[in-house]
């Protein structure tokens, strides 16, 4: 037997979707048909590329995760030949993407918009994640590139900073502290204070009050950016955020107030990251120059403005 493309490209869909059902319903192929190509590479192959584990999907043995960076390279190349006419070149193809997940509403539509718009013939496979799913996805190979925040990645990850973000409050619209210009932590750590609960973020979001030798009196502990805007902007209490949206209105419609901090506090860098041992492929590398560009041009947009 001979290795095919169409093999390939099944091996590529079952490892960063985790299971040929899965993968199967994502490219609108039979499961059997997958099965079957993913059973006959291996036969072609004479090592196991996936780890079966009875009602848990599979996982990628070493030597999978080795030959997924190959068959992404290959399948690639592939394309650009099949798309190149006259020395012309229509990239097309697939890059497995991921993001951290309070990333999604404010940056990834827009980004996809632009990417659309600059490589309209390229599929961008999407995964929402927390921070320790996308490093766990980047090193064993089925994310090829993320957008993240720069926070508890591993040596093993290479990182490029597209932005930089730095904490700023939010509070009612008709809170005493929303009529200044800017506001102190000291003041808003004696306010009922609305945390995001979950790892990481829960301690970037600390670490402001941290180096000022100060405690902020929590009150609720919640697990999105949503729900913090939607707690402040009902007056439960005030909040820390990185994530800037581009409405000052919680989903139920009222309004809030976003300020700058008077102390100077830490900044979070946005990155685009991937993992050292899987080179990036021509379609991923597209894909970067896309996010670079991206952010150049939205830069402004996602300052943080200074109350007038």
């Amino acid at each position: 037997m001979e290795i095919s493309l169409r093999q390939l490209r099944y091996f590529i869909a079952v490892a960063e979707h985790g299971s040929a059902i899965r993968a199967a319903e994502a490219i609108n192929i039979s499961q059997p048909s997958i099965s079957t190509a993913i059973r006959d590479l291996e036969i072609i192959l004479d090592q196991p590329l996936f780890h079966r584990r009875y009602a848990k999907g599979l996982s990628m043995t070493p030597f999978g995760r080795r030959k997924l960076v190959e068959a992404r390279r290959i399948v690639s190349d592939a394309s650009v030949f099949e798309t190149t006419t006259e020395g012309e070149t229509t990239l097309s193809g697939t890059v497995a993407f991921g993001y951290f997940t309070t990333l999604g509403p404010s940056h990834i539509p827009a980004l996809l918009r632009h990417a659309e718009n600059q490589l309209p013939f390229l599929n961008i496979n999407m995964a929402e994640c927390d921070m320790e799913d996308i490093q766990q996805r980047l090193r064993d190979g089925r994310m090829e590139i993320a957008l993240t925040y720069d926070v508890g990645m591993t040596e093993q990850i290479t990182r490029e900073v597209l932005a930089e973000f730095v904490p700023y409050a939010v509070l009612p619209e008709n809170h005493p502290l929303a009529k200044q210009k800017s506001v102190s932590l000291h003041d808003l750590s004696k306010e009922p204070f609305i945390l995001i609960d979950s790892p990481m973020s829960r301690e970037f979001l600390l670490f402001p009050f941290w180096q000022h030798g100060l405690e902020p009196n929590i009150c609720h502990m919640v697990s999105s950016v949503d729900m913090v805007r939607g707690m402040v902007a009902n007056g439960h209490g005030v909040s820390l955020l990185i994530t800037r949206p581009t409405l000052e209105r919680s989903h139920d419609g009222r309004a809030l107030i976003s300020l700058p901090l008077r102390e100077s506090v830490t900044g979070q860098r946005l990155v685009a990251a991937w993992s050292g041992d899987h080179p990036l492929g021509q379609t991923a590398q597209a894909y970067l120059e896309c996010m670079r560009s991206f952010f150049k041009v939205e830069k402004q947009r996602f300052s943080m403005p200074v109350k007038t």
